[in-house]
C-alpha cells in the first residue's frame, strides 16, 4: 500500500519499515539540510570590473526557500587559500543578492574561489558550500601570441597544448561494480570511468581478457570517459582491461570476485514509466529491505527474501521527484549493502519564456524583454528571477559546462566530486543523453543524508545577524544580571544595553545594517561596576578550505580569443577616455610600500611615512610607542598649544591613532580627573601594550594624506591639523584584547555596499558621445518578479560592439519550481 509523505510516497508493509521510516523522519526533523546556488553574471573578470551575483536558499526536500537560515555568508580566496574579503548577506525567503567590486590593488590577476554557505550547512562538512571558480584577468598581458592569426590560431595552440600535456600524462580508470558488489557466477552491468591528471574525462576504447588471455567482451567510453559493460564474472578469475586512447595505451585489472554477496540491477528506459529492479543474495533466505530515497525522504520500502534466482520489483517513477535518488539494500541490522543511484527527470520545471520586439538591434538600442513563467501544468506563476545579458565578444556562456539552476540543485550538488559538462544532461531527452546520464549515475557518488539522530548540530542556524555572548566573573563563574553595553560606529553612532540571564548570557538582535562598522561591548557587573568580568563573544568562524588542485593549463594564462577581446575591449575604452581627456586609468607607481590587510583609506601604499613589518622585526620586543619614537619622522610627545593638556604630535600636528581601522578615540571617555593628562595616559595604554613584533605596518598620513581620515573621524568644524597613524596588527583584531578592561572589540562582517548596476540610457543627446560603449556585461538584474500572471518587463540599451548578445535568466517561484531559459541578440 502506497501512502504520502511530504508529497513523496512510500509503502509501509512490518515495524522494521516503519523504523526505517521514523529515523529518516527524524533526521530531518534534527538535521534539516538547505542547498544555495549562486547566479553570476559572468565568470571571467578584469581588475577593473565587478562580480554581480544572486543567491537562492532553498531546503533540499522541496526546493522551495529556505525557512532555517537568514544569513548567508560569500567569500573571495586567493589562490593562495587566503580569505580577500567576505561579506554577510540577510535573505528574504531563500533570496539574497550582491557584489564584489574588484580593486587592482586587493584583487590581481589569478585565480579566485567563491564560496557560499551558511553557519547551518557547516554542520555537514563541506558537502553543501557552494563553490565557483573566478578567473580575474591581467589588463596588461600580452595578447601578441593569442590574436597574431586570429581566432583559430589562439584555440589551436590552447588545443596543442592539452593534447601533448595528456600526452606525458598517464590515465585513471575506475571499474565500479553496479550497486558497489562484484558477486561470482551472477550477470552484472560494470560501469567505468576514465580521467586525466586534471580529473577531466578521457575518451577511451578497450578489451576485457581473462587470465587465459580469451576475449570475453569489448567496451567503449562517451567523450567524457564514461561508459558500462555487462560481465558473468567468475570466481578465482583475473580479468584485465587493455585501453586504448588519444596517443596511448594501459592495463588495468577489474575488481575480484566474491563467492558470496548481494547485487542490485536497476533496468529502465527512457519510454518507461516504471523502474525494474532486481535483487540477488548468494546468502540463502536472509531478510532484506530494499528503500527507494530521494532528498532524505523514504519514497518507498520493500521486504525481500532474495536468493539464487533473484527477486524483481517494479516501481513507478512518478513516487519519485526531479532528480537524483537512490535504491539501497538493508540488512535486517539496517547496514547498507547495495546502494544504485539513478536520475529522473519528470519535465515539470517552470516553463519560462522570454522574447522581444525583434532579434536584431542596432547598437546603443533601447531592447525590452517580456518574461511570461507558469508552471509544468500551464498555470502562470510569481517567481523570483535574474537576468543576466552578455557579449559574445567577451564572455563565453556555454550552456553545456556551466552549472546552473537547474543542474546544480537538481543533479551536481546531490553527487561528490566534479560533474563535466552539467547542461548536457538537460539540454534534451535523446536515447544517448538517457543512457549517458545512467552511467555518471553509476560511476558518480552520491551525498548521503545519514545523520546520527542521537548527535545535535553543533553549529547554530542564524536567522539574523547577532552579537551574543557570556560575561564571567574573576572566579571564571557566570556573572548573571550583568549590565550589557553595545557601542557601534560606522557612518553613525549607536549605543544598546542588556542584561545578562542566569548564565551569564547576553544577546543583542535586530541590528541595523552597519556596512564596515565596529562595535565595543562593555560589561558591567550587577552593581553597575567594572569589577573583574570576562567577556566571551560568540563570533563567525569560518568554513575551512582546502586548497584546489592546480589544472593543467596555468592559472594567469589567457586562453581564448574572447578572452583577448575582452582585454582588448577594455584598454581601447581606456585610450579613447585618455584622448578626450575624460579620464585616466590609475598609474601603477612601483616602489610603494604596501602593508597587507591594511584599512588605508587612501588605497595601499599611499601614504606619508610606513614602515613595514621587516622595519619592525629590527626591534621586535621594542613597544609600540617606542617603535613610534624611534622609527617615524617627528613624532613625539609635548603639550596642546595654549593649554595643559598633554599629547601625541608628528611634527607640529596631533596624531590620532588607528587600529586596523578602528579609532581609538570613539572610546574615551573623560572622568572629569584634574590635570590634563588622562587622555594622554589612555592613548598611552594602547600604545604600551603592543611590541613591535605585534605590528605588521604602520603608515603615518599627513598633510595630502590625512583628507581623508579627518573627513571621517574628526568633527565637521574641526579647524586642527592632524596626522593620523593607521595600525595593522597581525591579528587584525584592533586595539582591544579578548578579554581586557571589562571591554571587548567585535568587526561584523560587511553587508556589502548595496551596489547597484549600472546600465546606461541613451538618447538623442548623448547617443553619439566619442567614449566607447565596450560593456562585457550589458544589463545584470538580480529581482526580476514576475506577477499574478507570470509576466514582467525589463529593458536596457545595447553597448557598441557589434555581434551577438547571450540573454541568461533563471529563477525560483515559492513552491520549489525551478526554471531556466537562454535567450540570443544579434547586434548590427
Amino acid at each position: 500500500m502506497l501512502t504520502s509523505l511530504n508529497e513523496f510516497s512510500y509503502a509501509q508493509t512490518n515495524e522494521l519499515n516503519s523504523k526505517i521510516i521514523n529515523e529518516y523522519d527524524k533526521i530531518r526533523e534534527i538535521a534539516p539540510r538547505e542547498k544555495l546556488y549562486i547566479h553570476f553574471d559572468k565568470s571571467i573578470y578584469l581588475p577593473v570590473d565587478t562580480i554581480w551575483f544572486k543567491g537562492y536558499l532553498v531546503n533540499t526536500t522541496l526546493n522551495n526557500s529556505s525557512a532555517i537560515s537568514g544569513l548567508i555568508y560569500t567569500e573571495l580566496i586567493n589562490a593562495d587559500g587566503e580569505v580577500v574579503q567576505t561579506l554577510a548577506l540577510p535573505t528574504i525567503l531563500g533570496l539574497t543578492w550582491g557584489a564584489f567590486p574588484l580593486k587592482e590593488e586587493t584583487y590581481p590577476p589569478g585565480n579566485y574561489t567563491f564560496r557560499a554557505y551558511t553557519n547551518w550547512m557547516q554542520n555537514f562538512g563541506d558537502t553543501y558550500i557552494f563553490k565557483k571558480e573566478i578567473k580575474i584577468l591581467n589588463l596588461d598581458a600580452d595578447q601578441q601570441a593569442i590574436t597574431q592569426n586570429g581566432k583559430n590560431a589562439s584555440k589551436k595552440n590552447i588545443t596543442n597544448q592539452l593534447t601533448n600535456t595528456r600526452n606525458k600524462q598517464e590515465i585513471d580508470i575506475q571499474f565500479l561494480p553496479e550497486g558497489g558488489s562484484w558477486i561470482a557466477d551472477l550477470p552484472q552491468k560494470m560501469a567505468f570511468k576514465a580521467i586525466d591528471k586534471s580529473g577531466k574525462g578521457i575518451k577511451i576504447n578497450g578489451e576485457i581478457f581473462d587470465s587465459k588471455q580469451n576475449k570475453v567482451t569489448d567496451f567503449k567510453s562517451n567523450t567524457l570517459g564514461m561508459g558500462y559493460f555487462t560481465m558473468f564474472p567468475k570466481l578465482d578469475e583475473t580479468y584485465t582491461a587493455k585501453v586504448n586512447f588519444q596517443n596511448g595505451l594501459a592495463t588495468k585489472n577489474l575488481p575480484k570476485a566474491t563467492a558470496k554477496g548481494t547485487i542490485i540491477a536497476l533496468r529502465s528506459s527512457k519510454k518507461s514509466d516504471s523502474l525494474i529492479i532486481t535483487v540477488a543474495s548468494s546468502l540463502s533466505n536472509q531478510p532484506l529491505t530494499l528503500i527507494g530515497q530521494s532528498r532524505g525522504v523514504i519514497c518507498f520500502t520493500a521486504n525481500i527474501n532474495a536468493n539464487d534466482v533473484g527477486r524483481t520489483v517494479r516501481i513507478t517513477k512518478d513516487i519519485f521527484p526531479t532528480g537524483v535518488s537512490q535504491i539501497l539494500l538493508l540488512d535486517d541490522k539496517k547496514q547498507i549493502l547495495n546502494e544504485r543511484n539513478f536520475f529522473l527527470n519528470l519535465n515539470d520545471e517552470l516553463k519560462v519564456n522570454i522574447s522581444s520586439s525583434s532579434l536584431t538591434y542596432n547598437v546603443r538600442d533601447s531592447i525590452p524583454i517580456h518574461l511570461k513563467v507558469s508552471d509544468y501544468l500551464n498555470n502562470p506563476v510569481e517567481a523570483s528571477f535574474s537576468i543576466a545579458v552578455t557579449d559574445d565578444n567577451q564572455v563565453l556562456k556555454d550552456s553545456l559546462s556551466e552549472n546552473n539552476i537547474l543542474t546544480y540543485l537538481l543533479m551536481t550538488s546531490d553527487l561528490k566530486g566534479e560533474v563535466e559538462n552539467p547542461g548536457y544532461y538537460f539540454q534534451n531527452q535523446s536515447d544517448e543523453i538517457y543512457n549517458d546520464l545512467d552511467a555518471l549515475m553509476l560511476t558518480q557518488g552520491w551525498v548521503s543524508y545519514n545523520w546520527d539522530i542521537t548527535k545535535k548540530p553543533l553549529l547554530k542556524a542564524e536567522k539574523e545577524y547577532t552579537i551574543s555572548g557570556r560575561i564571567i566573573n574573576i572566579m571564571n563563574k557566570p556573572s548573571p544580571h550583568a549590565k550589557i553595553i553595545l557601542l557601534g560606529k560606522n557612518k553613525t553612532t549607536m549605543m544598546l544595553d542588556t542584561l545578562t540571564n542566569q548564565n551569564g548570557e547576553f544577546v543583542f538582535d535586530k541590528l541595523p545594517l552597519m556596512d564596515s562598522a565596529s562595535f565595543v561591548i562593555q560589561a558591567l557587573n550587577a552593581k553597575g561596576k567594572k569589577g573583574t568580568l570576562g567577556i566571551t563573544v560568540n563570533e563567525f568562524v569560518r568554513a575551512p578550505f582546502i586548497l584546489p588542485k592546480k589544472s593543467y593549463i596555468e592559472n594567469n594564462e589567457v586562453i581564448d580569443s574572447i578572452v583577448a577581446q575582452q582585454i582588448d575591449a577594455k584598454n581601447e575604452v581606456y585610450k579613447a577616455a585618455l584622448k578626450s581627456g575624460i579620464s585616466l586609468r590609475e598609474v601603477k607607481i612601483t616602489g610603494k610600500k604596501i602593508i597587507r590587510g591594511s584599512k588605508n583609506l587612501n588605497g595601499a601604499g599611499e601614504a606619508s611615512q610606513t614602515l613595514t613589518e621587516e622595519n619592525l622585526s629590527q626591534i621586535p620586543k621594542k613597544s609600540l610607542y617606542d617603535a613610534l619614537a624611534e622609527k617615524v619622522k617627528g613624532f613625539r610627545e609635548g603639550m596642546r598649544r595654549k593649554s595643559n593638556i598633554r599629547d601625541y604630535f608628528v611634527n607640529g600636528d596631533l596624531a590620532r591613532f588607528i587600529f586596523d581601522g578602528v579609532e581609538i578615540d570613539f572610546f574615551f571617555s573623560p572622568t572629569g580627573s584634574p590635570g590634563g593628562d588622562e587622555y594622554y595616559h589612555f592613548v598611552k595604554g594602547f600604545l604600551d601594550y603592543y611590541n613591535a613584533e605585534d605590528i605588521r605596518g604602520i603608515e603615518v598620513l599627513s598633510n595630502g594624506y590625512s583628507f581623508r581620515y579627518k573627513n571621517q573621524f574628526m568633527e565637521p568644524l574641526d579647524d586642527k591639523t592632524y596626522s593620523f597613524i593607521e595600525i595593522t596588527t597581525k591579528t587584525g583584531a584592533g586595539p582591544f584584547l579578548k578579554k581586557s578592561a571589562n571591554m571587548y572589540l567585535i568587526k561584523p562582517l560587511n553587508y556589502g555596499n548595496n551596489k547597484v548596476f549600472y546600465s546606461p540610457k541613451y538618447n538623442s543627446t548623448n547617443k553619439k558621445e566619442k567614449l566607447p560603449d565596450y560593456r562585457s556585461t550589458i544589463y545584470w538584474n538580480p529581482n526580476v518578479l514576475t506577477n499574478v500572471n507570470g509576466e514582467a518587463d525589463v529593458s536596457f540599451f545595447s553597448a557598441d560592439k557589434k555581434g551577438t548578445y547571450t540573454v541568461w535568466i533563471e529563477g525560483i517561484d515559492t513552491k520549489g519550481g525551478l526554471g531556466l531559459r537562454r535567450m540570443r541578440l544579434t547586434i548590427k
